[in-house]
């Protein structure tokens, strides 16, 4: 419903735009993730290992591409064959920025962190999951990832409606040290609970093209 009252090329030339007024880049290619990098605007975040990050400091913000996203469930349809390519995407995605972050040491990013209303599960990745301030940033970040949703997966509205879990957005945080030694090695890189084993088993699979 909501594709025919605003048309995919016309929110796609949208989106592109804000990506490049805002400084989103892709950082691998066929990521499923995208980077921004910019100063910390919240309070303090002190991170289990021992990192705080403080109010101007530089961090790199994860942005999922919703675009790649629709196109995994117009391919695969099934919502658990969508669920687990995705899932490995991600975990792909993660390995490929921690393998960035190695690569280039003059990045300036103390920690990585992402806005999300898929939080759940998180700290199986190694990330650790944080509340937002309530307040008018809080709402409009939690409308617009309503909206992307709303827009993008094939049950639209549906999706959300009845599903407290996707109620309200919170933010996963990772330091970029941590990131680099969960990650950056290729053999340990890539699975949800057991990457090494995983990939042993076989039951991993590169990202779709």
């Amino acid at each position: 419903m909501l594709q025919r009252l605003l048309p995919r090329p016309w929110f796609d030339r949208f989106e592109r735009w804000w990506a490049r007024r805002h400084g989103v880049f892709d950082y691998a290619p066929d990521s499923v993730l995208r980077l921004q990098l910019h100063p910390h605007a919240g309070p303090p975040v002190r991170l289990s290992d021992g990192t705080v990050v403080q109010p101007g400091d530089p961090v790199a913000e994860v942005h999922v591409d919703s675009a790649r996203l629709a196109r995994l469930h117009a391919e695969l349809g099934d919502a658990r064959k969508v669920g687990l390519q995705f899932a490995r995407e991600l975990t792909y995605a993660f390995a490929a920025l921690a393998r960035h972050l190695r690569d280039h040491p003059d990045l300036p990013a103390v920690a990585v962190f992402g806005n999300t209303l898929y939080w759940q599960g998180s700290e199986r990745l190694g990330w650790e999951v944080r509340d937002l301030p309530p307040g008018l940033h809080t709402w409009l970040l939690q409308a617009w990832l309503h909206f992307l949703v709303w827009y993008y997966h094939p049950q639209g509205v549906r999706r959300i409606s009845g599903r407290p879990r996707l109620a309200r957005v919170r933010q996963i945080w990772i330091s970029r040290s941590r990131l680099v030694a969960l990650y950056a090695d290729a053999e340990r890189a890539g699975s949800v609970a057991r990457p090494k084993d995983l990939l042993e088993r076989g039951r991993l699979k590169p990202p779709r093209p």
